[in-house]
């Protein structure tokens, strides 16, 4: 087995058609050597298909959408895409976007500055239904947005929106067609949406298979993509496969070109064998971490969260439970985001810390080792789904384990992903698993951190952090925005408002004949525009 490490991430895109339900087997292995057709395993069938409103099915959701602008995965930059130029007007409160001529969605409808203000209209009366807080928090302080001509559209602010620009290179304002804005959210989901990339949706068979075919004719790729015009590929099947040894020991036999979600298990399948290699995706974006609901009694207590922040060996879980590209998190964003500073010494493994922190706070060990307060035992419940990073319950348990050495009871609560999103908005819940997949901006940390954004709703507030990541997403200033999330970001960490664990990545497995599978901000998000099959 070689191992490749494929960090380069791209923007990518793609359109969609009407879902289908029913009955289905697995991808044949008589396309095995089919170099058009590819052949991914992945874990999980999602459980909407609009991108708008769910991004952790990232995969699906980006491959039906194009954006406005692209971001240059090597400097940063902001570059052209459907979109061929834009301008910052009166100091970042409006904007205007200038379409390029001749594009038009998978079912014919052309692109038009229209249809652009009708997206964005509808963008954000999804965030005031509740059913898109990410797309909120994109789009804080928006007001309205208008078609100036055929081909130029103006967006307005009632305050500056400083990250908007490069919130117009993310899958969530990924631009869709009127036949997909005039749906419910209810039949977005379901139905997925018609977009104008490389790829449509051809059909989805519900917790087995989902397909795309290439789209004839397509010719507005990004710079960045590396390719022009159509797809290489005719065809990709994403297979749901769910147990990861499944995954992996297809890919050996050549069953799947590409399998998802791979940790030291699934890379000790695949060690020593011919013609697989190792991808890496690392993400940029807010890290792998543990949410902490500041508004349950117990997680009030700084001291209880600072202890936490300390209380994790997390070089060790990742060497345990993960392998080469998962590194331990040494800030709330990954070593690769804009916004990263080193706060390894912040976040440092130190358990006579937690522990002193405890006992001063009147936290005493009983008998068994758990500590307790005013005849309260220190327990805590962490809620995961089995979809949560690649991380197995042992995990968690392995986590668990670690706590109990400085007096923490932690208890674990493996639900599923409709019983978490309910969970999410209940605010009855201590703490969390957040699978790092955000943008790489600042305004993402605000999207996780701020408490009237956060997904995992009924936080306490925190009025200095809220108005630190308040302030932020209205300063233009690259320097003072800077200055001011390196403030917030110092009391997240102080204050265990949220615990790092590890740098969001994806491990894969892919055969040796895969070639340029790259990766934009999101690991989650391929580049199978310019993905090729060769011998």
């Amino acid at each position: 087995m070689t191992r490749t490490t494929r960090q380069v991430p791209l923007a990518l895109a793609t359109a969609a058609t009407l879902l289908l339900a029913g009955c289905g087997g697995s991808a044949s292995s008589t396309d095995a050597g089919d170099p058009t057709h590819l052949r991914i395993a992945y874990g999980w069938y999602p459980t909407c298909f609009d991108y708008a409103q769910f991004n952790p099915f990232a995969l699906f959701g980006r491959q039906v959408l194009d954006t406005l602008l692209s971001e240059n995965p090597e400097t940063g930059a902001i570059e052209p895409y459907l979109a061929e130029s834009w301008e910052t007007l009166e100091d970042g409160r409006a904007y205007t976007f200038t379409l390029r001529e001749g594009v038009t969605f998978s079912n014919g409808e052309e692109l038009t500055a229209e249809v652009v203000a009708d997206n964005f209209e509808t963008l954000w009366s999804l965030a005031e239904q509740g059913v898109s807080p990410t797309v909120e928090a994109y789009l804080r302080g928006y007001h309205h947005a208008e078609a100036v001509d055929e081909r130029t559209v103006r967006v307005a602010f009632d305050e500056p929106n400083a990250g908007f620009l490069q919130a117009n290179t993310e899958g969530q304002f990924g631009i869709v067609a009127p036949e997909s804005l005039a749906r419910t959210p209810e039949q977005r989901c379901a139905e997925g949406t018609v977009g104008t990339g490389p790829f449509v949706l051809e059909e989805a068979v519900q917790d087995e298979r989902v397909t795309y075919v290439r789209r004839d004719g397509y010719a507005w790729a990004p710079a960045a993509w590396g390719r022009e015009g159509e797809a290489a590929l005719e065809r990709v099947t994403v297979q749901i496969v769910p147990e990861e040894s499944v995954r992996a020991a297809g890919v050996v036999s050549g069953e799947y070109d590409v399998a998802y979600s791979v940790t030291d298990a699934g890379l000790a399948q695949a060690e020593g064998q011919d013609g697989v290699q190792t991808v890496l995706a690392p993400d940029r974006s807010v890290v792998n971490t543990l949410v902490v609901n500041t508004a349950d009694p117990v997680l009030a207590d700084s001291a209880v969260r600072r202890a936490l922040q300390h209380g994790i060996d997390r070089e060790e879980f990742v060497d345990t439970f993960y392998g080469e590209g998962v590194e331990p998190a040494t800030d709330v964003v990954s070593r690769g985001h804009r916004y990263y500073t080193d706060r390894s010494e912040a976040l440092a493994y130190a358990p006579d810390l937690s522990r002193s922190l405890l006992a001063e706070a009147g936290w005493r060990a009983g008998e068994d080792g758990v500590r307790a307060r005013d005849g309260q035992r220190l327990e805590l419940t962490l809620t995961f789904v089995g979809s949560d990073i690649g991380t197995s319950a042992a995990g968690w348990e392995y986590l668990a384990s670690g706590l109990a050495e400085i007096g923490i009871a932690l208890e674990l609560r493996q639900v599923s992903d409709a019983e978490q999103a309910d969970l999410r908005t209940s605010g009855d819940w201590q703490l969390a698993v957040y699978q790092g997949a955000s943008r790489g901006d600042a305004d993402g940390i605000a999207a996780f951190y701020h408490t009237e954004l956060a997904q995992w709703t009924g936080q306490a507030p925190r009025p200095e952090v809220d108005a630190l990541l308040a302030e932020q997403a209205t300063t233009v200033d690259p320097e003072r925005r800077r200055q001011l999330v390196d403030e917030a970001v110092t009391l997240l960490v102080e204050e265990g408002y949220g615990i790092p664990l590890f740098d969001s990545a994806q491990v894969l497995l892919a055969r040796d004949a895969v070639r340029d599978l790259t990766f934009p901000v999101n690991a989650w998000e391929p580049i199978l525009h310019r993905v090729t099959k060769e011998d």
